[in-house]
């Protein structure tokens, strides 16, 4: 009685689990409709309403994805629990995004406003699909290539995550395999559902956000990747080859991605595990369904304790009091929860009590709204208590899925006041909606390329599509096309491990006889040791024994000459010696070097008495030659190169090597190599300088026309020429205004020129001549009488004419 007690409890409850969220599981599997759970509306929210390849939910342009509200707290606590205990999710969407833009899908972002912690982005810019997730080593980026997916196109994306694997399939077509950094029960944990909100469509940056339509949007739990692919109308292989699952943990083992076996048909798989497909069916619905209604409990319960936590602390409970339904009740104080249940506060704790009811005499009894116990009635509900009998059940309010019916009575107000309610009303169910309709098949988007069929060298990658974005139904048109591409791939050069090239030819035999050694090798380089490659094994280098006959007898073998010279050897075992070694002189036994400095004192050059000769063993060289000389360095060999090739050293001349500094308009002039200078430098006549800077003078007066540059303690003239048009070698200038005496017309500058000024030299503006002898009164040496002379016979600056001793003589 007892068990069965527990099972008709465990019924209820599933079934007030699974009634509770039918909107959110619309089927056996939990899913998480995002647009569905923000209750967006098509004119609201920053998005608008429009079509979308699936006729039976909204699809939604995104306009502003900052106006659409995030995922309910309650509801994102949900998922991140279905992740924490599934520890994956499949993400499905249908999407239209614009060419060539980035997009996020979705993102788990901060509520301080700090950042993202999850997000999902289609990356039209470089073909990708990115999970961008932050842990505490930093960002990653997570890049599934060739998704297809921003080219104005709807696309059905579907995105399998499970632990730190992620799968992503657009339409029926596998994409790729990659590996996070990471668990995604690390990144999506417990305390995500604490700091952050799930967004749709807007990302950390503001140019994340996403810009098309999108429809679909979900999280979905419970079951296979397999089971959303066929769903879909995805062809299933007749092997159950590499299956993905998500399915529930069974005896504390954990869901991962689960590779059956390889080349067994299905038909066989009760042959294989002893349990035949239908039982495995049942047995994981039935623990689906056990796994929800711990999961809505154990949610329900840590809303609950929440909710008390917050009330508690906001209106400050007192120890001993009791908290109910939102309404404080004192110790010892006493309620009704409803006509059955009877609850009494004691010490903080709630006791609650249900009422016993007796035994009805009647078999028609009925338990009238707001009562607890039955009563006695009479035939078809009759009236009681001034009530009319009951109408009979409307019918179901829908055709199809789940309805209401109501029923109703009235009441004789005059007589009785009725107690009870007027309306009932029951829930109905006739028969499960049939959703399809006719439709084209579509390609889905390509899978992610396969992994390269080699983990070296060159391969080939593989993707496949499926006909199921959407599949062909009730008379649709199949798809056209290929179903598989090929491409080739390259991987990181295979490691190559050294081999022996071929032996080099055995090197000459060390002896001519008696014994000897004959050495050979070999190189690693055939081929060399590459990308990680292992070095050839055994020896690089070989020997053999060479020439072990005996030998005869041979004066030379002993090297009896000089080293160089030719020896001569005779079958008697005589030997003789050639002529020495260029260099040497002897009987080629003994051979003593040629001091060739000495027998030809003038192979080099001789300078002051000292022959610039060294001797060296064999043959001789030159020293260089002297400073201020030039000529080549020979040496070489015995007496005859010293005498064929002798150094000559010839003095060096600058003006004629052109290796002298003078200027270009100077002249160059040689001094010999015995002077202090070798060369000096001259202007050329029409030019004034030093002969290393020189400019132009026109009038040969030593001054140049224009300024030259003037070196400290310059010997020669580099300022300007005052008149450079006629020659002034003193460049007098009387009125020192920059123009000289010899060009300048008038020199004392009183504006009156030299040839009508009566005092030229000394300013004289008002030519002032008292004695009219055209010698004006300032420079007149006697004013007041005519001496147009200007006699001053003893130079004493007074005239003659006017000078009392020249006039007593």
């Amino acid at each position: 009685g007892i068990m069965t007690l527990r099972g008709l409890v465990l019924c209820l409850l599933l079934w007030s689990s699974v009634s509770s969220r039918h909107v959110e599981m619309p089927d056996d599997d939990t899913v998480f409709d995002l647009f569905e759970l923000t209750h967006v509306h098509k004119k609201h929210h920053g998005l608008s309403l429009v079509k979308g390849p699936d006729p039976n939910s909204p699809a939604y342009k995104i306009l502003n994805p900052n106006l659409i509200p995030s995922v309910p707290e309650l509801s994102f606590r949900d998922l991140i629990y279905s992740i924490q205990s599934e520890r994956g999710f499949i993400f499905t969407a249908n999407l239209k995004q614009a060419k060539r833009t980035r997009g996020t899908l979705i993102s788990v972002e901060r509520t301080d406003g700090t950042g993202s912690i999850f997000e999902i982005i289609s990356n039209g810019k470089v073909n990708t699909l990115d999970l961008v997730y932050w842990t505490a080593t930093g960002q990653h980026v997570l890049s599934i290539d060739d998704v297809n997916l921003a080219n104005g196109h709807w696309k059905n994306i579907t995105l399998f995550v499970q632990e730190d694997r992620a799968q992503v399939h657009v339409g029926c077509e596998e994409i790729n395999n990659q590996e996070l950094d990471a668990p995604i029960q690390q990144i999506l944990n417990q305390e995500s559902a604490d700091i952050s909100s799930l967004r749709i469509a807007k990302g950390a940056a503001k140019s994340d956000r996403f810009m098309g339509v999108l429809q679909n949007v979900r999280f979905v739990f419970g079951t296979t990747l397999d089971a959303i692919l066929r769903n879909k109308g995805c062809e299933s292989s007749t092997f159950i080859t590499d299956v993905m699952t998500l399915e529930t943990p069974v005896n504390g083992s954990s869901p991962a991605i689960r590779t059956d076996y390889t080349g067994h048909k299905t038909k066989d798989l009760q042959d294989i595990c002893g349990f035949s497909c239908d039982d495995l069916s049942s047995m994981f619905k039935e623990l689906k369904g056990l796994g929800m209604v711990v999961k809505q409990l154990s949610n329900e319960l840590r809303q609950v304790t929440a909710d008390n936590t917050l009330i508690r602390t906001q209106i400050n409970i007192h120890e001993g009091v009791c908290m109910h339904n939102g309404i404080v009740y004192k110790d010892k104080d006493e309620w009704t929860v409803d006509s059955c249940t009877h609850c009494t506060c004691q010490n903080s704790a709630i006791v609650c009590r249900e009422i016993s009811c007796p035994l009805m005499p009647c078999a028609n009894a009925t338990v009238p709204d707001g009562e607890c116990c039955p009563r006695c009635g009479t035939p078809n509900d009759a009236g009681v208590d001034g009530w009319s009998p009951w109408s009979e059940w409307t019918h179901c309010s829908v055709t199809c899925g789940r309805g209401i019916q109501q029923r109703g009575r009235s009441c004789d107000r005059i007589n009785s006041n009725c107690d009870g309610t007027s309306v009932q009303t029951r829930d109905c169910y006739t028969q499960e909606c049939d959703k399809r309709f006719k439709q084209d098949g579509g390609w889905s988007h390509w899978s992610p390329w396969s992994s390269c069929s080699v983990t070296c060298g060159d391969g080939v990658i593989t993707r496949i599509r499926l006909c199921n974005s959407p599949t062909p139904q009730m008379g649709g048109k199949d798809c056209e096309g290929d179903g598989r591409q090929t491409e080739p791939c390259q991987r990181d050069p295979c490691p190559v491990n050294g081999g022996w090239g071929p032996w080099s030819p055995w090197d000459s035999c060390s002896v001519t006889c008696g014994g000897g050694l004959q050495r050979r090798h070999r190189l690693c380089n055939s081929p060399a040791p590459k990308y990680g490659g292992k070095e050839c094994l055994g020896d690089a280098k070989g020997t053999r024994l060479c020439n072990s006959q005996s030998c005869p007898v041979d004066g030379c073998l002993s090297n009896p000459c000089f080293a160089g010279t030719k020896c001569t050897s005779f079958s008697d075992g005589s030997w003789t010696c050639g002529e020495c070694p260029v260099g040497y002189t002897g009987d080629g036994i003994h051979c003593q070097d040629i001091d060739e400095c000495k027998d030809v004192p003038d192979a080099c050059f001789v300078l002051n008495g000292v022959h610039q000769c060294v001797n060296t063993e064999p043959g001789y060289n030159c020293l260089p030659c002297p400073p201020r000389y030039s000529g080549p360095q020979p040496f070489g060999r015995g007496t005859e190169q010293a005498i064929a090739n002798k150094q000559v050293c010839t003095p060096r001349n600058p003006c004629e090597d052109g290796s002298h500094d003078c200027n270009k308009n100077a002249n160059c002039i040689y001094l010999g190599i015995f002077s202090d200078i070798m060369y000096r430098c001259e202007c050329k006549p029409g030019y004034a300088g030093n002969g290393y800077i020189c400019g132009e003078d026109s009038d040969l007066d030593g001054w140049p026309n224009t300024n030259l540059h003037c070196v400290e303690n310059a010997t020669y003239q580099c300022k300007k020429d005052n008149c450079p048009d006629l020659p002034n070698s003193g460049q007098e200038d009387y009125d020192k205004d920059g123009i000289g005496d010899a060009c300048d017309n008038d020199d004392d500058n009183d504006g009156i020129t030299d040839d009508g000024d009566n005092c030229p030299f000394i300013f004289n503006p008002r030519q002032y001549d008292h004695d009219r002898d055209q010698v004006g009164d300032r420079c007149d040496n006697c004013p007041y009488d005519s001496n147009p002379e200007q006699t001053d016979t003893d130079n004493n600056g007074e005239g003659d004419a006017c000078a009392v001793d020249m006039m007593a003589m």
